[in-house]
């Protein structure tokens, strides 16, 4: 889906289905369209952070779970 970034007092994050962020900082807006890019490709947030060497466990064979 298209992610539009525009500059109307302060950033707004728009997409063909509606606004999603008004007056945000760009940088903010950025990390926005990042997440929602995320989710519309099959990231689901869960809260926590993610683990850090997973995938590197992957290419060598090994299991990612703890």
């Amino acid at each position: 889906m298209p992610y539009k970034i525009t500059k109307v007092d302060g950033y707004r994050v728009s997409t063909p289905h509606g606004v999603h962020a008004k007056n945000t900082t760009k940088k903010k807006a950025q990390a926005q369209v990042r997440l929602m890019q995320g989710v519309e490709h099959g990231w689901k947030p869960t809260g926590r952070k993610a683990r850090r060497g997973a995938g590197t466990a992957l290419m060598q064979g090994r299991s990612a779970k703890r």
